[in-house]
């Protein structure tokens, strides 16, 4: 097109950079490279929203309560799988304060997980609304369960679905993921990963490493659990409130559920407490959240709130799937990988989504044979849904594990094994990095020599990489910027900021592209009728909407700086900004002069975000995404005389393409690597075999790692890279932040030990079974 341009951008990091030419779409502002030179973006910036949060005057879908709101309560199953024979609901509406009750299943249906919905009602106190459950007369006829994986796989097993099942995704799944090559009895098989034939290259090596490693059930916790209020505003009308990643998912599921326009459903959410992958669309992974307060408050005449507590959080709400992964792994005697090959079976519940993850593909891509085989297992349980990376920390963990013991049987540094077959040039980079900054070469040593001296309390030191991709989406976003008359200027988009600061980035954007205090730029985020947006999930949020509205602010800079040039006689390409004025040769003017000449009320433009231009200088898989890099180190201390492990440091060298803002950016990553911690330490959910029910469903014995129990110091650096992906250059950091971190401890612990422990998490019983000094049992 004859409007398309052709730019030149210095992209690369480091030492490494290059010129690359790129072609811009019509209109594309030129993108920020490694020669600009930034004022805003790039600068520590406290949150904007920081006043509000601290002083409470937030308000999160908790804190809403229309006038005349009724309390809804949900009564779930009590059996892991039963038929339900009969139900009424009729004796739960003559008790005090109900205005409405439901049956969300009918007689003769299947419910398959303990928690499951089977009837809900509202009432005008939470108290009146648990009577009222109470109430709810149901017969049910238990039937055979199984909740173990291992057991879920064997021949004869109670079947979870008596059909096929498909592949369920959101916005927090890793774009690509899922298909599915067939199913027998519980057991789904995914499409093979392949490269090369794994099975000759294990027969050709002179060196192989074989075992097991598994991975726990990991529940979300956000510190604000599920919640949503409906509101009926006419009969084909709807005001919704609800704690949400994905504003304009629970829009269009909310209106395909009850036959409404799109148009016609309007979400709010201000402020979130928390999600990590589990808050996308109106209704939970295993509730049907949405249906129920909508239908709720259509038939009570009144607004609805629908609040799950601590223990329905754990039960339907979500979860990471646990994994089984044989890993093969082969080598030459020189160290060089023939073969990668990984089994890998786990469960997502009633769900699916329990694949491992690219590892293998991305990161040893000099391995020339790789086979990656991933099962979801069907159990009796709350169904799994995308968690902060999906996939990628079980397959980190088996996989860099195995790696680090190969790397024993090759006697070599597994550091330099990782480095022999890693092509990312960043990884790389940062490998090389940590080597130094982290103090590898002498810690290893002192490791040894504490296991020499079979000392007592111990000291390893490990090391693990991440893969992720820029996977910022084109044209789904559309930003308004705009300045009125009286100087103030507003930027709106119906983004939801989960909690990583995309409110501050997005007002830096802005303050850098218009000269403005960041402090003076009006943020609206967070409601469906400021302009369509990503949800806030896969590190998509920051790459896609940050272009979106520098596009916007380059926009309205051309407007002021044509109204500056008539202001002061001179053609717009002579006029320059500096120091909130305008300037033309001798002459100036300043920013609160010039908006009084705006005519109208406002100078308002909108921004899109076009397809990503390109990902130097490596792709991600199967498209034309940039391969984001990202390396961990940690430290950790074993004591072998009580088998605990404390993780004394962790150093995290991230890539996330330009640092919009440090400190915003280093909080997601120490929030990435304590998340990362309490997988590796503490977190799993215990299911009762012979009952068939989670018996920790609370933060009293589900345990979330406390301040004594995360790294005694997180040190973050990070690899600016010039991508020349999109015209901020930013890149996403949520999932990154956590793939390698219960990896890089296990790995960690095996240095200390000198032999590994293999399941997740690493208990004291674990650890004192893995030395000998306590009987092995099974993974949980």
């Amino acid at each position: 097109m004859a409007d398309e341009q052709r730019v030149t951008l210095k992209v690369g990091f480091a030492e490494q950079l290059r010129d690359i030419e790129v072609q811009l779409p019509a209109g594309e502002p030129k993108p920020w490279d490694a020669r600009s030179e930034l004022k805003v973006v790039g600068k520590p910036h406290p949150r904007v929203e920081a006043p509000l949060k601290v002083s409470g005057a937030a308000k999160y879908t908790h804190d809403i309560v229309p006038a005349n709101a009724l309390w809804a309560a949900v009564l779930r199953s009590p059996h892991p799988c039963a038929v339900v024979e009969a139900i009424d609901v009729a004796p739960a509406k003559s008790q005090p304060g109900v205005s409405a009750a439901l049956a969300l299943v009918k007689p003769g249906e299947r419910v398959i997980f303990a928690g499951q919905d089977i009837a809900a009602v509202a009432a005008k106190t939470p108290e009146q609304a648990e009577a009222a459950l109470r109430a709810i007369a149901v017969t049910y006829k238990p039937e055979p369960f199984v909740i173990d994986t291992a057991a879920a796989m064997q021949d004869g097993a109670p079947l979870v679905h008596r059909g096929k099942v498909s592949e369920r995704s959101t916005e927090g799944d890793e774009p690509g993921a899922g298909g599915s090559a067939g199913q027998r009895g519980n057991v789904r098989t995914s499409p093979s990963m392949k490269k090369g034939d794994a099975h000759k290259g294990l027969r050709m090596a002179k060196v192989s490493h074989e075992a097991t490693y598994t991975t726990q059930v990991h529940t979300h916790s956000a510190l604000e659990t599920h919640s949503i209020v409906v509101q009926w505003d006419g009969p084909k009308q709807a005001t919704v409130w609800c704690s949400t990643q994905g504003i304009f998912s629970v829009r269009d599921e909310f209106a395909e559920v009850f036959e409404l326009k799109p148009a016609d459903v309007h979400v709010h959410t201000e402020f979130l407490g928390g999600g990590f992958g589990a808050k996308f669309g109106a209704s939970a992974p295993g509730s049907r959240m949405g249906f129920i307060a909508g239908e709720l408050a259509r038939q009570a005449g009144a607004p609805v709130r629908l609040v799950l507590d601590r223990k329905e959080e754990h039960l339907c709400t979500g979860n990471r799937p646990d994994s089984r992964q044989h890993v093969k792994l082969g080598a030459s005697v020189d160290g060089k990988l023939t073969a990668i090959h990984v089994v890998a079976h786990g469960t997502a519940g009633i769900g699916t989504g329990a694949g491992v993850g690219r590892n293998a593909f991305g990161i040893y891509s000099r391995c020339p044979n790789i086979l990656v085989e991933s099962h979801d297992v069907f159990t009796h349980a709350g169904p799994g849904t995308a968690m902060r990376a999906p996939g990628h920390p079980q397959g980190a963990f088996a996989l860099e594990l195995a790696i680090d013991e190969l790397a024993k049987k090759l006697k070599v540094d597994p550091l330099d094994l990782r480095l022999q077959h890693d092509e990312h040039p960043v990884r790389r980079h940062q490998f090389e990095l940590g080597r130094k900054q982290f103090g590898w070469d002498a810690g290893r040593k002192q490791a040894a020599a504490l296991r020499d001296k079979n000392a007592r309390v111990r000291r390893g030191f490990g090391v693990a990489a991440s893969i992720w991709g820029d996977f910022g989406r084109g044209k789904a976003v559309v930003a308004t910027v705009s300045v009125a008359r009286d100087g103030s200027v507003e930027v709106k988009n119906g983004l939801q900021d989960i909690g990583g600061g995309i409110t501050t980035v997005v007002a830096q954007v802005v303050a850098e592209v218009l000269q403005r205090p960041v402090e003076a730029v009006r943020v609206r985020l967070g409601d469906s009728e400021l302009g369509p947006s990503v949800g806030s999930g896969g590190s998509v949020t920051t790459a896609s909407v940050t272009p979106a509205v520098r596009a916007a602010a380059e926009a309205v800079k051309t407007q002021l700086t044509a109204l500056a040039a008539k202001q002061l006689g001179r053609k717009p390409e002579e006029v320059t900004w500096s120091e909130g004025q305008a300037r033309a040769g001798s002459k100036s003017i300043a920013w609160a002069e010039l908006c009084k000449k705006i005519e109208g009320e406002a100078v308002v433009a909108t921004g899109t975000r076009p397809e990503t231009y390109g990902a130097y200088p490596v792709k991600f898989m199967g498209g034309n995404s940039y391969q984001i890099a990202g390396v961990q180190f940690a430290e950790v201390r074993v004591d072998t005389w009580t088998g605990v492990v404390a993780v004394e440091r962790v150093l995290a060298i991230h890539d996330c393409g330009r640092v919009m803002n440090p400190l915003t950016a280093r909080s997601q990553v120490q929030g990435g690597v304590i998340l990362g911690t309490s997988y590796a330490l503490t977190e799993q959910r215990v299911m009762d075999r012979v009952r068939g029910v989670m018996l920790n469903p609370n933060l009293e014995s589900y345990k979330i790692a406390g301040a004594r129990d995360v790294p005694r110091a997180i040190d973050v650096v990070f690899t600016p890279v010039d991508t020349g992906a999109n015209n901020t250059g930013a890149i996403g950091i949520g999932e990154p932040a956590t793939i390698p971190t219960a990896a890089a401890i296990a790995c960690a612990v095996h240095d200390a030990l000198g032999v590994a422990v293999r399941d997740l998490p690493l208990t004291p019983d674990r650890v004192l079974a893995a030395l000998g000094a306590v009987p092995t049992r099974g993974a949980g």
